[in-house]
């Protein structure tokens, strides 16, 4: 091949050579370009036909917006459905000529929206607002279908409510004037109104609000008895009745002034009861009488000392316990209030000392209650040697011999309960050695000790078991005997078992039964004669035969039984043959009676008639 006479040139220092597209590219290239940009314009452009125009902002919308927007916030705010919503949707739905192109799509709207407000404003009446609820239902727009509706629901709900109004007060007057049976009768007719809140609601308060005057007022009443009888006692326990009274009842208001004078009676009482040296007596009769500031400082300060008392005699309980420390604690603080220039004081001061030094023994048992209460024995032991430090003659003395007596059983508890553990676990054989030996080891719970009778009725129990476990081959052997019809041997061998043996009442059982058996086989040949006896007509030699059936045994009962049938037929039979034999004698004597001749004198008789020619 030959080699081009045309050499390259060397890139250095030479000028670069320009590529030239061939004019034949253009035109396609400018084509391609044109026909893509046409696509792109027509994409942009179908892309801004076919979206969604922005919704407009409801909030700003208005009456004078623009008719589409208007529709468009209608939808929306039935859509939400709460009562502005409704509101809003009904006002912007209206006034559309039937003209108008949109005037077919806000009717629904307008209509749907109305009738959802009013459904809302009939809640709200029976809820018991009638002016937010005539509110909402003039909403609806005049010229619309629903107008005359919610006019007509509103003139409903006016009338209703004077009605409930009327019947409202006539019950709050009957109440005041203690008309019970007329507010009663009211009541009745409010729960014949239509409202929620009329038959629900009010009717409820009102009833409350009856029946608890009613009560006050009852109380009232049976403490006004009791006050003026003029016992002492009496108006203590007026005292304690009217205390219990409502104190937001109308009763209250009015009977305060009897209660203040209740109330200075009792303490005059308390006080003489006082002078007289009865100072239980004065503070049992003012622990009736309620506080008030308002009373004179003596008798505040005699007050203050029985509610100390109170709570000096409430700690007094059997048991130590935290709630007995706080009320002696609570005694002595309401101790310390009274004044010293009290009259009460110094004997306020020696009962404070009583209660002080009960408080001290409280606390000590208290302590020795907490440590035995790890139920370890030298817990126990601990605990009485702390119970023994309450000392003669101090006021909880008793109460700590009591924790120590029950401590000590606790301990013995402790110490014996080991030798039952080892005795039951021996009894778990029921073998009659394991038997006998657990029964040694119970008796190593000593006489006096606390689980004493715990051991007693497990060696009476496991006593029973050897005896059973003795016997039963003796029971075995006679039901045996019996099983083969055997029975008189079977009763012979079940009577070996003695009366204080544990199968003693199974084996009397056994032959109960038994004997019955053999009086039955003995006696029925006898009571079947004699019903054959009877069936033959021969009652008599029946009743003979049924009687030798000796009282107690078996069949003596249904033999007496057949005997009373047969004596009642006998004797009706009797009854019968007396009757028949008492008429032939009757119709004998007829017949032997002399039959009278007739007269014989001639009868005269009326000569013929005379027949004319």
């Amino acid at each position: 091949m030959a080699r081009s006479s045309v050499q390259p040139k060397s890139s250095l220092g030479s000028p670069q050579t320009k590529v030239r597209l061939p004019l034949g590219w253009f035109w396609p290239l400018f084509w391609s370009g044109l026909m893509v940009g046409s696509g792109v314009l027509g994409l942009w452009a179908l892309a801004w036909l076919t979206r969604i125009p922005p919704l407009p902002d409801c909030e700003d919308v208005t009456a004078a917006s623009a008719d589409g927007d208007r529709l468009i916030c209608a939808q929306s705010a039935l859509r939400s459905g709460s009562a502005k919503s409704l509101i809003q949707a009904v006002q912007l739905a209206a006034n559309y000529a039937p003209t108008h192109p949109l005037y077919g799509e806000t009717q629904p709207v307008l209509l749907e929206s109305s009738e959802r407000l009013l459904e809302k404003a009939t809640e709200k009446m029976h809820e018991g607002d009638l002016e937010t609820a005539t509110e909402w239902a003039g909403q609806v727009p005049l010229d619309t279908p629903l107008r005359e509706a919610a006019q007509s629901k509103v003139w409903d709900w006016q009338q209703e409510w004077k009605q409930g109004q009327s019947l409202e007060n006539s019950i709050e007057q009957a109440i005041a004037a203690r008309d019970w049976g007329a507010a009663g009768s009211d009541l009745q007719e409010l729960k014949l109104l239509s409202s929620d809140y009329w038959v629900g609601q009010r009717h409820n308060e009102l009833q409350q609000k009856k029946q608890l005057e009613e009560t006050a007022w009852s109380q009232i009443e049976q403490a006004r008895g009791l006050a003026n009888t003029g016992n002492p006692d009496n108006v203590g326990q007026a005292l304690v009745i009217a205390q219990r009274i409502n104190l937001t009842s109308q009763a209250w208001h009015e009977a305060q002034e009897d209660i203040d004078r209740w109330s200075q009676n009792l303490l005059l009482y308390s006080f003489q009861r006082w002078e007289l040296g009865d100072v239980e007596g004065a503070i049992a009769a003012v622990q009736k009488v309620p506080p008030d500031p308002n009373l004179a400082p003596e008798a505040q300060d005699l007050i203050k000392f029985s509610h100390a008392t109170q709570l000096a005699d409430q700690a007094q309980q059997k048991e130590s316990g935290y709630l007995q420390l706080f009320k002696l604690m609570e005694a002595i603080r309401a101790a310390d209030k009274i004044p010293t220039h009290s009259s009460f004081y110094q004997t306020a001061q020696q009962s404070k000392q009583a209660w002080q030094a009960e408080l001290e023994d409280l606390r000590k048992l208290q302590f020795a209650s907490n440590v035995a209460s790890l139920r370890q024995s030298w817990a126990y032991d601990y605990a009485a040697d702390v119970a023994w430090s309450v000392e003669l003659e101090r006021p909880r003395r008793l109460q700590a011999q009591t924790l120590i007596a029950h401590w000590q059983d606790e301990i013995e508890r402790l110490e014996d309960r080991p030798f039952l553990i080892r005795a039951r676990t021996l009894a778990r054989k029921a073998t009659i050695p394991a038997l006998e030996s657990a029964i040694a080891e119970a008796r190593n719970v000593a006489l006096g000790r606390a689980l004493r009778i715990d051991a007693q009725t497990l060696i009476a129990d496991w006593l029973d078991q050897i005896e059973v476990i003795q016997d039963q081959p003796i029971l075995n052997e006679a039901n045996q005997l019996a099983s083969d019809d055997q029975l008189r041997e079977a009763i012979a061998v079940a009577q070996q078992i003695q009366d204080d043996r544990a199968l003693h009442a199974q084996a009397q059982a056994m032959i109960k039964d038994w004997t019955r058996t053999i009086q039955i086989e003995e006696d029925s040949p006898i009571l079947e004669k004699a019903k054959s006896l009877a069936y033959r007509g021969s009652l008599t030699d029946a009743i003979n035969t049924a009687a030798q059936i000796a009282p107690g045994r078996a069949l003596h009962g249904e033999a007496q039984n057949a005997i009373s049938l047969w004596e009642a037929e006998r004797a009706y039979i009797w009854k019968l043959e007396a009757e028949e034999a008492a008429a032939e004698a009757a119709a004998e004597e007829q017949q032997a009676a002399p039959i009278e001749s007739p007269s014989s004198e001639p009868m005269t008789q009326p000569p013929p008639p005379t027949i004319g020619n």
